[in-house]
């Protein structure tokens, strides 16, 4: 219980003795026991607070004298954060993404530049959107900066010095000139000093002409590729007919794999396809995804990406609708999120049912967040990573619908569906507040959408099966994209005020803590994810990913808050946005890093060299370094 110290040290002109508009990290120019109230009261640290009280944790209930159990304490919650963050992202959020792509018939390219780089991005964006929403631009925008320096740098770095290939030279070209003009709009909005709100509407804007590029160049690639097979059917005709004239019998092309009945290659072939996709590649390593083009062919994006490189048969990636009624048609040109045997996101940490032990007893393991068979056979850290994911997890499964096309039984399980049909809607609810509103000022909203839930969950028990998931199976994946979206809202409005906390702790500005902490935390996914691509041999998927990932991130970060503002019904003031040399030296690493890899790639015709990625690296732990020496006050940047 809050002990209130609001009235203890004010005077009888009702006023405190310090100045409660002042910034909240002049806290360390009081004496111990004026910190508590200042904490309290002090109208910079007040907005901090979020879910959690922080700062009377640290300076009410700790004391200064203990806050290093206090930090410690918060870091470890921190990180848990960060892992909660991602496990809802790449696990539950892009999972109903891919689904509801789907169903709505998108082609790969347009859910590959919308709804599902909105998947990928969310932590970035969602971030943003806090930061913006607490008013603190700089912590916002440098986190958007810093993650797109991080990944162009040391991520992009890294693929590199994997192994020497040739880009695809349309979508790099496409996607570093997009994002040079990106950053340098955000740097000239640093310049002004101030952000309106029709600023986020040209990032917009400009989002909407990047997906015009996409598609204009994707189509203009299909046609060129139609001519030239069908000018190469031509040739192929008249060699037949003079080979049948000397009496040769050849193939019509011996590079090609023998068809099956139904006319398809039994091998999946590795086309070099440069138009596809790559953004996503997020959601295909922590998934497992595949995407089927209209059931026609597989380019490398949509490879499984969690096996090696080889050919696989067909017959083995089709095992969705093995326990329906019958075969869901598919729309030419759609896309079908898939994987592989035993490589289901929401399957891969509960084991297989080998016997029918009961409705209840399947329901435990669908919720189970940890493989009980395979634990025995992990490593220690392995172990150690499980357990710490575990409790992420865990809430998410009892929360977030989860329709996995992958998973023979589609992940349908009648009594989870029916319990997150009661905890989704009134989690979303909560956190909306508008839970508490009172209808006619007598009856409370949220005891009427409790009785709704469970009449909702008892309707789905009476009219499904056990093991047959019901017609309606679909609607579960717009609630579980609306409530995985609600999770990330949360998190990430979470982990921006302990961010504020930590620079009230150790008095460091929102700029350092958003192009380090915040940026590394959301960008981890993005380095594990491009790395793994590209030691499978798809070195040119990861480094696309490595750049329109964070292009996208950019134009929704700061773009989606403003069309937030707008749906709320109201035009925020501008935002004022500090210019620091802290701020112009990010925008000059970044720059520099982006121009210097378009020329050199331009001037060694787009081959790339090992040594380029170790320079890269070296540029951004020497713009890390230098940025965190500026903090602390050790030297004075030279802009």
């Amino acid at each position: 219980m809050k002990e209130d110290y609001t009235y203890i040290y004010q005077d009888v002109n009702d006023t405190f003795p310090f100045d409660v508009d002042a910034e909240c990290t002049e806290i360390h120019d009081l004496n111990t026991s004026m910190q508590c109230l200042f904490a309290m009261t002090a109208e910079d640290c007040v907005e901090i607070i979020e879910y959690l009280d922080y700062n009377y944790y640290i300076f009410c209930s700790l004391t200064i004298n203990r806050i290093t159990l206090g930090t410690a304490t918060l870091i470890i919650w921190l990180a848990m954060l960060f892992v909660a963050l991602g496990v809802t992202s790449n696990y539950f959020l892009c999972p109903a993404l891919f689904t509801i792509s789907n169903h709505l018939g998108l082609s790969q390219n347009v859910a590959g530049v919308t709804l599902l780089a909105f998947g990928n991005g969310s932590p970035d964006i969602f971030s943003s959107a806090a930061g913006l929403q607490k008013a603190s631009a700089e912590l916002a925008i440098a986190s958007l900066v810093g993650a797109g320096m991080f990944v162009t740098s040391v991520v992009a770095g890294s693929v590199f010095f994997t192994q020497d290939f040739t880009l695809m030279i349309r979508p790099f070209l496409r996607d570093i000139g997009f994002y040079i003009i990106a950053i340098s709009w955000t740097f000239a909005l640093f310049s002004t000093g101030t952000s309106y709100i029709y600023h986020g509407i040209g990032f917009v804007v400009l989002y909407f002409i990047y997906i015009i590029v996409v598609l204009g160049s994707r189509f203009i690639y299909v046609n060129r590729q139609k001519q030239k097979e069908k000018e190469t059917t031509d040739d192929d005709n008249q060699k037949k007919e003079v080979e049948k004239g000397k009496g040769e019998n050849k193939n019509e092309n011996s590079e090609k794999a023998p068809a099956n009945a139904n006319g398809m290659n039994d091998t999946i072939t590795y086309d070099n396809d440069p138009e596809a996709t790559a953004v996503v590649l997020k959601a295909f390593y922590f998934g497992g995804f595949e995407w089927v083009d209209g059931g026609r062919r597989l380019s490398k994006a949509h490879i499984r990406l969690d096996e090696r490189r080889r050919s696989v048969p067909r017959n083995s990636i089709y095992t969705i609708e093995n326990h329906l009624e019958k075969n869901v048609s598919q729309k030419n040109g759609s896309v079908q999120s898939l994987q592989s045997q035993g490589m289901s996101s929401t399957e891969k940490l509960a084991p297989a049912l080998d016997e029918d032990r009961g409705e209840f007893y399947e329901y435990l393991v669908k919720v189970c967040p940890v493989n009980t068979e395979k634990w025995q056979t992990l490593q220690w850290w392995k172990r150690f990573l499980v357990i710490f994911k575990s409790p992420a997890i865990l809430i998410m499964r009892l929360t977030v619908p989860v329709l996995d096309t992958s998973a023979d039984d589609l992940n349908w399980n009648r009594l989870l569906i029916c319990t997150q049909c009661i905890t989704g809607p009134i989690f979303i609810s909560l956190v909306s507040e508008y839970a508490f509103y009172m209808i006619g000022d007598v009856f409370p909203v949220f005891i009427l959408l409790i009785v709704a839930s469970v009449c909702c969950a008892a309707m789905v028990y009476c009219t499904s099966e056990r093991f047959i998931p019901p017609t309606y199976h679909w609607l579960f994946a717009y609630l579980g994209f609306a409530v995985a979206v609600t999770w990330i809202y949360c998190l990430a409005n979470e982990i921006v005020a302990l961010l504020q906390v930590f620079g009230v702790i150790f008095n460091l500005s929102d700029a350092i803590l958003g192009l380090t902490i915040l940026a590394w935390g959301n960008s981890l996914s993005d380095f594990l994810s491009n790395i793994a691509v590209a030691r499978k041999e798809f070195p040119r998927m990861a480094i696309s990913a490595c750049f329109g990932g964070p292009l996208l991130a950019l134009l929704l970060g700061l773009g989606i808050p403003c069309i937030i503002e707008i749906i709320k019904g109201r035009a925020p003031p501008p935002f004022p946005l500090l210019f620091s040399s802290q701020f112009l030296f990010l925008f000059c690493a970044i720059i520099i890093g982006l121009l210097t890899t378009a020329c050199l790639m331009i001037v060694w015709k787009f081959h790339t060299r090992r040594a380029y990625g170790v320079f890269l690296i070296l540029l951004y732990v020497v713009f890390v370094t230098l940025s965190i020496l500026a903090e602390l006050k050790v030297i004075s940047l030279p802009v």
